[in-house]
């Protein structure tokens, strides 16, 4: 799935995502602070956290300071505020608010409450080191954390960063709600035990001039807007001869990305606004809503019509202003 490169990261051993979605086609022992500063445990550069004050609510855009420039040698990763809500595990997928703040200038470089996307982050070793997994899985849903690392933006340039995230939701492991029949016209596939798609020999679906969505499985939770960030799983296949090219299972992690603001396929983000969190949703998305007949980024996918199954696993809508 296409997704355009905003900001990358490189603070995998501090837990953080990036300053925003990266493209895909493509510490220990922490405890919380009564007073809204950093405080002392769960860190492996020697406590610099303890100098950075960290004021505000939950949920509302934080007050982060410290002074400038902050100088650190290694990542540091702690809860400022515990929260109340679900454990976390290691294999989860975490919607988070975010601010990242340039630990030389004092500046915020880029804040969800400022208008930039929302992020899912992966409690993953192989995506953000055992560091960050040992660390996150201290928190729980609801905790505002605070960690120290580096990221790199898409130009190449690298910044000293001090990320505040508020951890709101947790992702689903898979769509659940209630299984609705698949139309007979429409390609047919089946759900291995973990909830990955197969489809069901080569498809005699005809190609649509548009794109047709089907939901599959009617989840319970909020509907998606324009502007959510969603957590999704899924599998695309060619329609031409039923080909696996693409699949979020395969990788073992959810793919994340902003609804409405073109950093998809025509026929992801426009048919997936409105769905509610838990469904799953079979597209069937003709070249023109796809890739076009030059296929863009994805050549191998020019003038191809396109079959997904995609599991809506989480929504994080943007701070309340």
């Amino acid at each position: 799935m296409r997704r355009r490169t905003l900001l990358a990261s490189v603070l995998a051993a501090a837990g953080a995502a990036g300053l925003a979605a990266c493209g895909a086609d493509d510490t220990s022992g922490a405890s919380g602070a009564s007073d809204g500063a950093a405080s002392d445990g769960g860190a492996s550069g020697g406590g610099v956290l303890d100098t950075v004050t960290v004021k505000g609510a939950f949920g509302a855009e934080p007050t982060v300071t410290f002074d400038a420039p902050l100088s650190f040698s290694a990542p540091e990763a702690k809860i400022i505020t515990p929260g109340d809500g679900e454990a976390i595990a290691e294999g989860d997928a975490l919607g988070m608010h975010t601010a990242y703040i340039d630990a030389t200038s004092g500046e915020v470089l880029q804040s969800s409450w400022q208008g930039a996307p929302a992020e899912f982050l992966a409690v993953s070793v192989e995506s953000n080191g055992q560091e960050a997994v040992s660390f996150l899985t201290t928190a729980t849903v609801g905790s505002r954390i605070a960690m120290l690392g580096q990221v790199t933006d898409s130009q190449g340039k690298s910044y000293q960063v001090v990320q505040v995230s508020d951890i709101v939701s947790k992702a689903l492991p898979r769509a659940t709600g209630t299984p609705q029949p698949t139309p007979a016209d429409q390609p047919q596939f089946t759900l291995a035990e973990n909830g990955a798609p197969q489809l069901s020999g080569t498809p005699t679906t005809p190609a649509p001039s548009t794109t047709v969505a089907t939901v599959t499985i009617q989840g319970e939770g909020e509907q998606t807007a324009e502007g959510d960030t969603l957590a999704m799983h899924y599998t695309g296949w060619k329609l031409s001869d039923g080909s696996q090219f693409d699949s979020s299972w395969d990788r073992g992690e959810p793919f994340s990305f902003t609804l409405g603001q073109n950093q998809v396929i025509q026929g992801w983000d426009v048919p997936l606004t409105g769905k509610t969190v838990g469904s799953q949703v079979l597209l069937v998305i003709p070249p023109a809503e796809a890739y076009g007949e030059a296929g863009q980024s994805q050549s191998e996918l020019a003038g191809e019509t396109l079959i997904f199954v995609a599991d809506i696993l989480g929504a994080v809508k943007a701070p309340a202003a």
